[in-house]
């Protein structure tokens, strides 16, 4: 009985030992920071964040360079092994350890098991790089020959005190002839209190090989509290070189190439709104074929969507009933405009189909009547518009778009192209340029107008502007012409696309007030040939406090 309760006694005291040590550990909470002075003398650094003393017992050095090295185990001298609460304290205050430059991890170990793990890059010179980190990022990962790459590098402060005059090296390029221009940082130092980070930016223009693959790597150093030299990791990254051709790159705008799947692109021309019996506006399609090889286009669909519960509304007929009024701007493209059915407008031509070369684009326009409403005076704001092509790549389809109805009490208004300043006439409306040269300068004419000739119904001056946005990579932009419009200040983005904006001087309430903006452009440099997409748009209000709001996807080719 006495053995059988002493050995009772030694299993309570053992587990509450154990119990003990578990909540002590449970409890123990560390962090550690380690570093090397300019004689590459090695510094480790202990903060208890727990309630009770650490008691550091062994730390290692693994080091990750040369992982043939065995990893080294060192004991903590009894004097500097206890770590209260409060600042940092130094595990080895009565040791010297000196480190080889090379990347290490540090493992700290306490005498309750618990083990914090820390990396250390040693530098040439006795610079250490552990309080100060460095991540290098280049946009966009592909360039295209001849244009800009951002390098980003931040710098953080992963230390405990503030770091001094933090700077960064002169960027390393592999291979160097690729470089043809640079500007930055953006700044030359800065101070970094602990935790604190800053984005230091470059811009180089980038030329060469296509394909060619561009290491961009890049340092930072500072100064801690003691003047010493203090070197951050040596940061990464690349970019790769592309022709314009084969740019995959997601910041790039340049819309169509051969590298999309193999199918045709649809872009509108439509008036909004779309209302006034007895008149024409413009409809149309852009298809445009991103492949080398020839597509065969032979039906278009445009259908638009009552939103009235009631039904009854007919958006493409006549206020007959009849067979849509529907005729070619283009008379020489052949195929038949007509209403299958209400609320759709057909192009057809099922045995001679019209054929869309590679890398090129066909326009299909026509000037059609709008219908009517099952309620007369309604007014539906919003009428959704959709768009299906049958080629000989298959049928696709578009969705998306949308325009208004108010019959009998609005303006019919129309964005395009003209090649006759002013003109609404059939044979001068374009929704698209083909063979523009290389780096040529072309002047192009963005024209607003209103079908509608009913001279009560106008498009209000006020507040109502014609919109031009130029693509990304057309560049130097100028006003020729606009003597209709009040011209705002010609504005660039960030990605290098650019906005014409001009508001209206004047209401206009017929085909003989037609304005338009004539301009300017550069268009880009290609090797190949390449298709752009720029948006002819107005905004606005007519008559009644109607919103306009005509758009005209205008396609651009341009040729080596």
């Amino acid at each position: 009985m006495s053995l059988a309760l002493d050995a009772q006694t030694d299993i309570v005291t053992t587990q509450r030992i154990v119990s003990d040590v578990e909540l002590k550990k449970q409890q123990e909470r560390f962090g550690i920071a380690v570093s090397t002075d300019s004689t590459n003398k090695l510094d480790i650094s202990v903060t208890n964040f727990g309630q009770n003393p650490v008691e550091i017992s062994s730390f290692w050095i693994i080091n990750k360079t040369l992982s043939t090295q065995p990893a080294t185990r060192y004991s903590v001298n009894y004097d500097d092994s206890f770590v209260t609460g409060g600042i940092p304290s130094s595990i080895l205050s009565s040791q010297s350890l000196f480190m080889v430059p090379d990347s290490y991890d540090i493992k700290v170990i306490s005498s309750l098991g618990t083990i914090e793990i820390a990396e250390l890059v040693v530098g040439p010179g006795g610079s250490s790089v552990n309080d100060l980190r460095s991540v290098l990022v280049t946009d966009p990962p592909d360039v295209i020959l001849g244009q800009n790459v951002t390098i980003g590098m931040v710098v953080t402060n992963t230390g405990q005190l503030k770091i001094n005059d933090v700077t960064p090296s002169t960027i390393s390029v592999n291979p160097p002839g690729v470089v043809v221009g640079s500007s930055g940082p953006n700044l030359s130092s800065v101070d970094l209190i602990p935790g604190e980070s800053f984005l230091f930016l470059w811009d180089y223009t980038i030329d060469g090989t296509a394909d060619t693959s561009i290491d961009f790597s890049n340092f930072a150093t500072g100064l801690d509290v003691n003047n010493n030299l203090i070197q951050s990791n040596i940061a990464s990254d690349k970019t790769v070189l592309r022709d314009s051709a084969n740019s995959t790159s997601s910041e790039e705008l340049i819309v169509l190439t051969q590298d999309l799947l193999a199918k045709p692109e649809l872009f509108i021309v439509m008036p909004a709104p779309f209302g006034e019996s007895g008149q024409q506006g413009v409809w149309g399609i852009n298809v445009v074929n991103p492949i080398e090889k020839d597509l065969e286009v032979s039906k278009i669909v445009i259908t638009a969507t009552s939103t009235r519960y009631t039904g009854g509304d007919e958006i493409f007929t006549d206020n007959n009933g009849n067979a849509c009024e529907a005729e070619h701007v283009d008379l020489s493209l052949g195929g038949t405009w007509s209403c299958p059915m209400p609320n759709q407008l057909m192009w057809k031509s099922l045995s001679s189909p019209v054929s869309v070369p590679g890398l090129s684009n066909v326009p299909f326009l026509a000037l059609v009547e709008p219908g009517f409403i099952g309620s007369s005076g309604d007014f539906l704001e919003t009428v959704p518009v959709d768009v299906s092509v049958y080629t000989t790549l298959g049928q696709f389809g578009k969705s998306g778009y949308g325009t208004s109805y108010n019959e009998g009490s609005t303006t019919l208004p129309n964005v395009y192209l003209t090649d006759v300043p002013g003109s609404s006439s059939n044979a001068n409306i374009l929704s698209s340029i083909q063979g523009i040269s290389s780096g040529s300068v072309i002047k192009l004419n963005a024209t607003l107008t209103d079908f509608d000739d009913n001279l009560s119904h106008v498009i209000q001056a006020t507040d109502s502007r014609l919109i031009i946005n130029i693509p990304k990579g057309w560049t130097s932009p100028s006003i020729i012409n606009a003597p209709g419009f009040t011209m705002d200040p010609i504005e660039t983005f960030a990605d290098g696309s650019s906005q014409i904006v001009g508001v209206l001087n004047s209401d206009i309430a017929s085909t003989a007030d037609t304005q338009t903006i004539e301009f300017q452009v550069t268009a880009p440099t290609v090797t190949s040939t390449q298709l752009y997409v720029m948006y002819v748009l107005a905004d606005g209000i007519s008559s009644g406090d109607v919103a306009i709001g005509p758009l005209a996807e205008i396609v651009l080719q341009v040729i080596p």
